[in-house]
């Protein structure tokens, strides 16, 4: 008889056979002296990370943290969002292309939101930070280049007790380089590839390290300008309003114009390129304080879709067919600071920061024609249907985001047997979007320009949208946040150390806008739509508080062997409709939460040449979140609570040296996700017992690394193997699909002398298609691709 956990018993023999970890080891030289001789061993890298908000060995922290040295990332030709998740085991990501991703830990998702372009959403369920500062935004990612990183840590489980609300699932850290007061130092990189039926990839990135004033003040500058070439066609098309859209009621047009997309059809459409700068200063003030403050600008530019459309694609020829312009631009300016010193015989931490961010963009939604049941009103002849104009339809997103955050830590001396780290947290973002949907039929229809409806919130002048504009989403967003949290430890003996923690947070979340639809009448009375300010009046703003735990025992059996067992807590708050009243939907959708139970262990063996880490865990997660876009009820996206489901799993990493030439380095993960239980819902849920979306049961790295000298030169050789299970892609049932597992194989080959290294290498050499996301929120099934093939190489230089 099959039984179901024998295929993880089965790759768990297999991985620990093959001697798997997640990060790569990194030969470090130990040099032991006796009487007779001088033998030096390799050993794996220690890392310190700050994920408990102190400075620790990666091997001594109680709970499961993943980092990647900076070393690393650049062994594995790591610089961007999709390159970092992509190799770390039980992370997955989804979503419509650079900027537009989520990001999941364990399993912890509902999966594809199905909200495209509102720009209204839930807070995502793994927090991102640039070193001490949260960047995470609804629904955008802040997709920031990973230049002169020093590491990137990846904490799973709940971390809501240190970082905050949107830590429900984990959280991942970018942590930079920061400025040396007494050494100037510089370098950099310069790369190129190409993709398989695709275009020319190449990027240039650079630091300098600067002492101003000796060990006083210095500052660090990077740069960088990297543009990714596309490999998705928009094909040669045409099309017009089908007969079976909803909206036409059996009614027969004599007429439907016909459009073709001849003057955008073009190969590798969809191209991003990243540039910015970040500038860093720090000032040694005296011998107990210091400041540093850093600045981040960054643009990103991406044109076309991120997403194939599998019906007319071929495994070597993914296309897509857009009737209208697709091309965003995100600019970020994020300016951080950190005051650090000793008061009082304490340790007092000051973090600052404020965020800017700006979207602008246009996205082809011509594929809306199949189902928008208003479709056929706003681009035919009315009454009668009889002649139906053009049927392209394009959105023009303007999204803006505010952010500032003030963070207050103290902390005691990290050597005493009783210690203790907490603060204060506050947190004040403002989020305002502007959508227009521009039907190019209507204004042969003869529709009038749209206007805001007087007296809701607006983010325009109050004048008439520009022509063609039929429907516009017009919002608000607040989010006001003050924390206080804690952690207490207590060695109870040299071994065992009891921590306990709890964050108590207040939350004030409001929403104000309208979505105005067109008319055939003229001048400002043609201002019909939804007042959202109206239908929530009383109701926002709208204030959730709370308390979250946390409980942690560590046992140290010896140097070598570390155990601990972690109980956490994490949410993510509510939030509100603006279809609220349409179809019964709720005005709001409440906090979903988790609840974990970890046992984990770090251990290393063979004089540290080899690291064994692992843990094994239970999530309860409750109140899940969903955004639907489901005409039945209503014509534009909602958010629901739909369930709760149960998540248990496994993941381990070991990294080995295993001879002076060879390391050996990979992680595995399973996961065993179950929906449990659906409350009465709007939304029809797939069934108790289903799997959660975007939690394959199986996914693990495999790789080696190989070293060889050549005469004066140092030769890395690299294999990096991954493979990715298959899952499903929503909860809904209506969407829900299965996305097939895959493998892929990065191969690299270096050779370098003194400061100057040249990478030759291969990603995804045997050409495998790995469906990593996919979804239909305008009936059009579409699916995010890996990378096809592509060779190329890096030349780098540090001086």
């Amino acid at each position: 008889m099959y039984h179901k956990n024998r295929p993880v018993k089965t790759v768990l023999t297999m991985a620990i056979a093959l001697a798997l970890s997640n990060s790569a080891v990194q030969a470090q030289e130990k040099s032991k002296v006796d009487d007779k001789k001088v033998e030096t061993e390799r050993q794996i890298e220690t890392i310190v990370v700050t994920s408990t908000r102190r400075s620790e060995n990666q091997q001594a922290v109680p709970l499961a943290v993943q980092a990647i040295s900076g070393a690393q990332l650049q062994q594995l030709g790591i610089d961007s969002f999709e390159d970092y998740i992509a190799l770390l085991p039980g992370v997955s990501s989804e979503g419509q292309g650079p900027g537009k991703q989520e990001t999941y830990i364990r399993g912890v998702s509902a999966g594809r939101a199905d909200v495209r372009l509102a720009g209204i959403g839930g807070e995502p369920s793994v927090a991102f930070y640039l070193d001490e500062t949260p960047i995470t935004t609804p629904g955008r990612n802040i997709d920031l280049y990973a230049v002169d990183l020093q590491r990137i840590e990846v904490l799973k489980g709940p971390q809501g007790t240190l970082f905050g609300a949107s830590s429900q699932a984990g959280t991942v850290r970018l942590i930079t380089n920061k400025p040396v007061l007494d050494e100037f130092s510089a370098g950099g990189e310069v790369g190129m590839s190409s993709t398989k039926s695709g275009g020319i990839s190449n990027k240039t990135e650079g630091y300098v390290n600067l002492p101003i004033i000796e060990d006083e003040f210095a500052i660090r500058i990077a740069a960088y300008n990297s543009t990714d070439g596309g490999f998705i066609d928009n094909a040669l098309s045409t099309t017009q309003l089908p007969l079976t859209n909803p909206g036409l009621g059996g009614s027969v047009p004599s007429s439907r114009q016909v459009v073709s997309n001849a003057t955008l059809a073009k190969d590798d459409y969809n191209e991003a390129t990243h540039r910015g700068v970040r500038i860093s200063g720090l000032w040694q003030i005296n011998d107990e304080w210091d400041l540093l403050v850093q600045h981040t600008n960054q643009q990103l530019d991406t044109e076309g879709s991120f997403e194939y459309d599998p019906s007319i694609s071929t495994e070597d020829d993914l296309n897509t067919a857009t009737f209208s312009p697709t091309a965003g631009d995100d600019k970020v300016d994020l300016t951080q600071w950190t005051l650090n010193g000793m008061l009082g015989g304490l340790e007092v931490i000051y973090n600052g920061s404020f965020t800017n961010r700006t979207f602008q963009g246009n996205t082809d939604y011509t594929a809306y024609i199949e189902i928008g049941p208003y479709v056929p009103y706003y681009t035919c002849s009315y009454p009668g249907y009889d002649e139906c104009f053009s049927p392209v339809m394009t959105t023009s997103e303007q999204f803006e985001t505010e952010r500032v955050v003030h963070e207050i830590r103290v902390a005691t001396n990290a050597e005493d047997r009783f210690r203790a780290i907490g603060g204060v947290f506050y947190d004040d973002q403002q989020l305002n979007t502007l959508t227009d949907f521009n039907y190019a039929g209507s204004i042969a229809a003869g529709f009038s320009p749209n206007f805001p409806i007087p007296g809701a919130f607006t983010n325009t002048d109050g004048s008439a949208r520009p022509p063609g504009v039929t429907y516009f989403n017009d919002y608000q967003s607040d989010r006001e946040e003050m924390s206080v949290f804690g952690e207490l430890a207590y060695d109870v003996t040299e071994e065992v150390t009891v921590t306990v923690g709890a964050r108590h947070y207040n939350i004030e979340m409001g929403l104000m806008g309208q979505s105005p639809f067109g008319q055939r009448a003229s001048g400002p009375e043609a201002d019909a739509g939804t007042n959202v300010d109206s239908r929530l009046a009383g109701l926002t703003p709208a204030t959730i508080s709370g308390t979250i735990y946390k409980a942690n025992i560590r046992w140290k059996m010896n140097a070598d062997a570390m155990f601990y067992a972690t109980y956490s807590e994490g949410f993510r708050g509510g939030g509100f409709n603006r279809a609220v009243g349409t179809g019964g939907i709720p005005a709001t959708f409440d906090t979903d939460d988790v609840v974990s139970l970890e046992l984990g262990w770090k251990t290393t063996w063979l004089n540290n040449t080899l690291r064994f880490n692992g843990a094994i865990y239970n999530v309860d997660f409750s109140d899940m979140q969903q955004g639907v876009l489901d005409l039945s009820i209503a014509n534009s996206s909602f958010f629901d609570n739909v369930g709760s489901a149960d998540i248990n799993g496994v993941e381990f990493e070991l990294n080995w040296a295993a001879t002076d030439n060879i390391d050996l380095f990979g992680s595995f993960s399973y996961i065993d996700s179950e929906l449990t239980d659906i409350p009465n819902t709007l939304v029809n849920i797939t069934p108790v017992g289903s799997n959660l979306p975007y939690a394959p049961e199986n996914e693990g790295v495999v790789g080696a690394r190989y070293y060889q000298n050549i005469g004066d030169f140092a030769a890395v050789f690299q294999g990096v193997f991954k493979w990715t299970d298959s899952r499903f892609n929503s909860l809904v049932a209506a969407d829900r699909v299965e996305l097939p597992s895959y493998n892929q194989v990065n191969l690299s080959a270096s050779i370098g002398k003194d400061d100057w290294k040249a990478t030759l290498f291969i990603d995804n050499a045997t050409d495998s298609l790995g469906q990593v996301a996919a979804g239909s929120a305008d009936n059009v099934f579409r699916v995010s691709p890996t990378r096809p093939r592509t060779v190329g190489f890096r030349i780098s230089y540090d001086y």
